[in-house]
């Protein structure tokens, strides 16, 4: 497909490059949403950088630990994407849960903030894989199937090359586009802090699951029956029951300067 976006003398990757502009998009959209939740946009902005931050050094640590023969033959393998997703979900959650308690904040309200921004960027970052050729589906019959021509996507990204696959991508950024709807349409209502993130979390988690029976690249790892992305997506599911029902912080003791309108 087109691994690489040219202009002029430059050559940018395709992922790196929806990667830049999901997290841009995704920080300005849960900063625009934090006077909604009752949070202050500046606090807002800086949990948004430190989770995002956490999320691309996790993912990529991970995914090097998980195939280190692979980043040492092929030192391209840092430009084909940013690891796995799943990972630093988790590990931006740890850190946003980890802040919330220090600053004595409902981290329900913060998480609402993110879970739009989240599910856009699903949307739009997987639209980078399919550029990059990077988790790539399984072969199809299916009329919709796409077939990949590039050989540096080939070399990249392992990418069958004259064979028709399933656009998992694509699927995966369908999942994002409906999710999305659903947390907007559900944050428009009443309802109790963390239940928009806690949607988008289960319902992102849940499509993952089923997707990965799609996935045709087999270097991501299995661990049993289920891939190592279906295990997270099971992992990712109670760890955002757990901290749903846990007790939030008081509001009562958020600081006149954290919080808007206290």
């Amino acid at each position: 497909m087109l691994p690489f976006i040219h202009f002029g003398i430059f050559s940018f990757p395709t992922y790196g490059l929806m990667m830049a502009v999901t997290i841009t998009c995704g920080v300005w959209l849960a900063v625009r949403r934090a006077p909604r939740h009752g949070m202050d946009p500046d606090f807002v902005y800086f949990a948004s950088a430190l989770a995002g931050l956490t999320a691309l050094l996790m993912a990529r640590v991970f995914d090097w630990a998980l195939h280190p023969l692979a980043y040492w033959r092929s030192p391209e393998r840092l430009i084909e994407g940013a690891g796995t997703f799943l990972i630093g979900f988790l590990g931006a959650i740890f850190v946003t849960f980890v802040l919330c308690r220090r600053k004595r904040l409902p981290m329900g309200k913060l998480t609402d903030c993110f879970a739009p921004a989240l599910a856009l960027g699903v949307a739009l970052v997987r639209i980078g894989c399919f550029g990059a050729g990077c988790d790539y589906g399984r072969p199809t019959d299916l009329p919709w199937g796409v077939v990949f021509s590039d050989p540096l996507a080939a070399q990249l990204t392992g990418v069958p090359l004259g064979i028709r696959l399933h656009p998992s991508q694509l699927y995966e950024s369908f999942l994002g586009l409906v999710t999305l709807a659903l947390v907007l349409i559900l944050d428009r209502r009443s309802r109790r802090p963390g239940l928009v993130f806690y949607t988008f979390g289960c319902c992102y988690a849940v499509g993952r699951f089923f997707l990965e029976y799609l996935r045709g690249d087999v270097d991501r790892g299995f661990w049993g029956p289920f891939s190592t992305s279906q295990w997270l997506s099971l992992i990712a599911v109670l760890a955002l029951s757990v901290l749903y029902w846990l007790p939030s912080a008081d509001d009562s003791s958020l600081t006149a300067d954290l919080v808007a309108g206290q």
